[in-house]
């Protein structure tokens, strides 16, 4: 037919439904064209499904392909003034908790005994500006500390009726771990004063010949000094502990 306009194949584009059944065809829809509607009359009852409009084509559903989280930066160092407000805050911590922090006087205790011994050491402690409470056994001792919270110098008699002086020295030792105990006895043994050292005492003071030295150091402000390492007074004097 020579005189008969050629009609164009119409482009077709593949439409797949949105659930396939396995194997079955694409369906294949001209967009140039609008598909044959059907004429027959519907049912008043039935409801009709709404037409697309013509030339329309399903658009793809986008996909969104989340960013790469990105990484976070490096937290910044603290500064010189942040860490050293830091470490003053601890110190001043440290200080609170410290019961002697706001004692103003220094404050001693002395067991012993003997009454004149006693009495003689706690005005000896006195002059050299001490608080100063003394017992006169190893468990009247234990009550005071159990109401004191602050004692700077112990000093124990390690002849007590009910306790022996090293056994309370240790036991003194746990409940001051700071103080300066001193253990004061006439009995200048070796393996008396390995055992006091043992306990935790700080100096091993042979009577009588200890008190004055013990006096000078407490008049000058050395009690810190005593506490350096294990030391022993006696008739020659202030000495290292050798053990």
């Amino acid at each position: 037919m020579s005189d008969q306009v050629q009609t164009k194949q119409p482009v077709l584009q593949v439409v797949r439904a949105s659930f396939p059944m396995s194997g079955s065809a694409p369906v294949m829809v001209p967009l140039a064209e609008k598909p044959v509607q059907n004429h027959t009359p519907a049912d008043p009852g039935t409801a009709q499904p709404t037409e697309p409009a013509q030339g329309s084509a399903s658009a793809p559903v986008p996909v969104v392909v989340p960013e790469p989280a990105k990484d976070k930066a490096p937290a910044a160092a603290p500064s010189a003034e942040a860490v050293a407000t830091t470490k003053e805050t601890s110190a001043g911590s440290e200080k609170t908790q410290d019961p002697c922090a706001e004692v103003t006087r220094r404050v001693a205790l002395v067991i012993d005994d003997e009454p004149a011994n006693r009495d003689f050491l706690v005005r000896l402690l006195e002059q050299a500006q001490m608080d100063v409470t003394g017992a006169s056994t190893g468990e009247e001792a234990l009550q005071i500390s159990a109401r004191m919270d602050c004692i700077h110098l112990l000093a124990v008699d390690n002849h007590l009726p009910d306790i022996k002086g090293v056994e309370l020295v240790r036991r003194l030792r746990e409940r001051y771990p700071k103080a300066c105990i001193v253990m004061a006895t006439m009995l200048d043994e070796r393996a008396l004063m390995a055992k006091a050292f043992e306990h935790g005492c700080d100096v091993f003071m042979v009577k009588p010949h200890g008190f004055m030295e013990l006096f000078q150091r407490l008049q000058s402000d050395q009690l810190d000094s005593l506490m350096t390492e294990p030391q022993v007074i006696d008739q020659y004097g202030l000495r290292p502990y050798r053990g």
